[in-house]
């Protein structure tokens, strides 16, 4: 003690104070405490918190311990001793632990210990959205079953020790309030009054196959002791876009009910991944709902939907069996004409050949007339197709009953693809017979007009052959194959676009070529359009009524206020673009020496500019803006989107966000919003608006690529696009820890018709 300074005596001592802690007169409830008693289990090995519980903060014991917050349980329980035996030495042992207090203290900052005041009292109203919130790690509290009591474990060898002093802090003030805080509870696993010990396991992979997220889930106690079981993930809700979601059930009626649900799903989806795929969305609680075939599925209507999907499957499984039957017979039928037409084949290969051997001489061929001749007509047989009727047996099979399970469902779609195969392969049987009994026919009808004209051939059972098989071909019949994605990449030879993945790269290769394309005019002009004129020009190109006058005065009052409108005789002695070369920027991690436009400089406005000088600015910057759509575009397929609360209006000019994401969170706090996208071709007129289009290279620094916006200029006149799809998603927007904001979004799809 004799190295503390009087600062540091005094700093100590305002901490005390803050506390509210007199060591000289340590209050009774920190010295009358029990004893501890608290069993870890050594199987339990989850560091993660499972439980958040209210509980009252005079409820909680203090213990600190000689150890680190990753050591085990049992070692940081083995060393711990009450609160008391820091506060009040009474042996040189004791003396050494008030130290470790003293540095504990020295170490706190008042202001954390404040941060987790005014957390707590955000958490005295509701538990955050997600349930966790930041620095609950700091937070060790245990509960012991044996005594019925928390305690806080607090590690002396941790460099953050502002909830210990949070906590003695509102024990002191508040003994006689019975003040709840909001905390993990450490070492403790879910109650399995709500769900059993494998249905969160489960739980938890059941929700991952329809999310494709692993989700978190936790068993939260409110202030009354009740609890509730709470889910916390993500999943996508349009194309890549992913919204948070929270899944609240309060009782064990709602979380056995959701867990048949969501298991019965699973089982359907996974056994029949082409038959079941369900689509999940956010619901309008904030939660996650399932929808198949544009229908919402839920407990309530489960049974219904499988007694619907059952009894659409036996009638399809009663349809197929018939046709199973059908196609056997017919089968069956094939293959005797086969067989008939194998013969009376042989037959006539047979007689040529005999005749081959009696030509030789007169009487063989008398011979072979009289009798092979004879023989012939005898063995022939004619070969009729027969047709099949079938008797109304095929009464409609009755599977009717009051109530249908999973099982049942399963057990029929197992029984109806087990039947779709075999008659798939029934059908390619029957085609391949089909094609070789047309051959057989042919090949016999060769052979017929060969032995007719016999006497006019004078070669061997070869030439017969030749002759029987001249007009049968080899006809290989190709399905229609889809292709898959990458495949299509591959033929097509265009580049495909993700924004996630490939922004970098795709941005490098979009700035390299408007460098080389476009003139520092045009990306003045593109870089005006984005800062200041958008409005402007589009109300120029639509005709529409607009208050230039105004605009033209605004401009002019914001250059005042910065010292950059001059006179007609006056100039800027600096220029547009000339900057100190020795300032360094950063861009997208990498320095440059470049200088950013100034949409002032480039408008070159002075006190003298009159609205017709104006308007006539705006009119040649159209005509620069034509000229670089007719010239560029950005070389690959890619997405586009615009989020607004009018329709997309195809008259002016538009700037598109590549990311939906970054597009929606331009928009307010509307509950319904418009989402349009635009599938632009490789060839499409289009800017980007690159890191070029923000500035000059005089220096040759400036990084390559899209660092500052990942947004696309259109002329929405120069293309022609026509509306292919629509689609009503919602998502969850975040405010803050506590509170989530559920907007619908009407997604509006758009392709570009002839442009390839």
């Amino acid at each position: 003690m004799s190295e503390i300074t009087n600062e540091k005596v005094e700093e100590i001592t305002e901490k005390l104070q803050y506390i509210g802690l007199d060591l000289n007169n340590i209050p009774d409830f920190l010295i009358n405490t029990d004893t501890m008693d608290f069993r870890p289990e050594r199987t339990y090995s989850d560091k993660t918190f499972k439980v958040y519980k209210y509980i009252p903060i005079n409820d909680i014991q203090i213990v600190i311990t000689k150890a680190n917050k990753d050591d085990s349980i049992q070692d940081k329980y083995n060393n711990a001793s009450l609160i008391k035996k820091y506060l009040i030495p009474e042996t040189e042992e004791d003396m050494l632990k008030y130290a470790d207090f003293i540095k504990m203290l020295k170490n706190t900052d008042i202001y954390d210990i404040e941060d987790i005041a005014k957390e707590q009292e955000k958490m005295s109203i509701s538990e955050p959205f997600k349930v966790k919130y930041n620095k609950d790690y700091l937070w060790e509290i245990y509960y012991s079953q044996y005594t019925n009591k928390y305690f806080m474990l607090v590690c002396t060898e941790n460099t953050n020790y502002s909830t210990l002093f949070y906590t003695l802090r509102e024990k002191i003030k508040n003994r006689d309030v019975n003040k709840m805080i909001y905390v993990p509870i450490s070492y403790m696993d879910y109650s399995r009054e709500l769900l059993g010990k494998d249905d969160f396991k489960d739980l938890e992979k059941y929700i991952w196959q329809f999310t494709k997220e692993w989700p978190m889930i936790y068993e939260v106690y409110d202030k009354n002791g009740n609890k509730s079981i709470q889910i916390c993930g993500k999943t996508i809700v349009y194309e890549k876009l992913e919204s948070i979601y929270k899944i609240v059930l309060n009782s064990r009626d709602n979380a056995v009910k959701f867990f048949k649900l969501i298991k019965a799903l699973f089982i359907l989806k996974t056994e029949f991944p082409h038959d079941y795929n369900f689509e999940v969305q956010i619901s309008s609680e904030g939660g996650i709902e399932f929808i198949y075939n544009t229908k919402i599925v839920n407990y309530e209507n489960i049974a219904n939907f499988v007694r619907d999907e059952y009894r659409k499957k036996s009638e399809t499984l009663r349809i197929i069996k018939k046709e199973e039957k059908i196609l056997k017979e017919v089968l069956n039928n094939l293959k005797k004409i086969e067989e008939e037409q194998e013969k009376e084949y042989l037959l006539k290969q047979n007689q040529v050949a005999t005749y081959m051997k009696c030509k030789k001489t007169f009487f063989g061929r008398v011979r072979y007339f009289f009798k092979g001749k004879i023989k012939e007509e005898s063995e022939k047989t004619t070969v009729t197709e027969s047709k099949i009727e079938l008797d109304e047996e095929d009464k409609q099979q009755i599977y009717e009953k009051d109530f249908y399970t999973i099982e049942d469902l399963t057990n029929i779609c197992k029984e109806l693809n087990d039947i779709l195969t075999n008659v798939k392969n029934i059908r390619m049987d029957k085609r391949a017979l089909e094609i070789k009994n047309n051959q057989l026919k042919v090949k016999i009808k060769n052979a017929t007009q060969f032995i007719k004209n016999i006497e006019n051939h004078k070669k061997n059972i070869f030439e017969f052959w030749r002759f029987a098989n001249k007009d049968n071909q080899l006809v290989l019949e190709t399905g229609s194959i889809e292709k898959t994605e990458e495949e299509e990449k591959v033929e097509n030879k265009e580049e495909y676009f993700d924004y996630i993945e490939d922004i970098e790269e795709i941005g490098i290769k979009i700035d390299k070529k408007q460098r080389e394309i476009l003139t520092k005019e045009e990306t003045d002009t593109v870089y005006l359009v984005k800062a200041r004129i958008l409005d402007l020009v589009n109300a120029i190109r639509r005709k529409n009524q607009y208050n230039f006058t105004s605009d033209l005065e605004n401009i002019k009052n914001d250059l005042r206020s910065i010292q950059l409108l001059f006179g007609a005789e006056n100039y800027d002695i600096f220029g547009n673009s000339i900057g100190d070369k020795t300032r360094i920027d950063t861009l997208g991690s990498k320095k440059h020496r470049e200088k950013r436009k100034d949409e002032y400089r480039i408008l070159d406005i002075n006190e003298e500019t009159d609205i017709e000088s104006f308007l006539f600015k705006l009119q040649e910057r159209i005509k620069i803006l034509d000229n670089i759509f007719n010239k560029n575009s950005l070389g690959i397929r890619l997405k586009i989107y615009l989020a607004s609360n009018e329709p997309i209006n195809i008259k002016g000019y538009g700037i598109f966000k590549i990311n939906p994401e970054n597009a929606l969170n331009k928009i307010g706090d509307e509950n319904v919003v418009g989402l349009y996208s635009i599938h632009l071709y490789p060839n499409s007129p289009a800017v980007a608006l690159s890191n070029i289009i923000y500035y000059d290279n005089f220096n040759k620094t400036l990084p390559i690529g899209m660092d500052i916006e990942d947004e696309v200029l259109l002329d929405l006149e120069k293309i022609n696009i026509e509306l292919k799809r629509q689609k009503l998603f919602r998502m969850n927007i975040k405010i803050d820890d506590f509170n989530i904001k559920t907007r619908t979004i009407c997604a509006y799809e758009y392709e570009v018709k002839g442009n390839i």
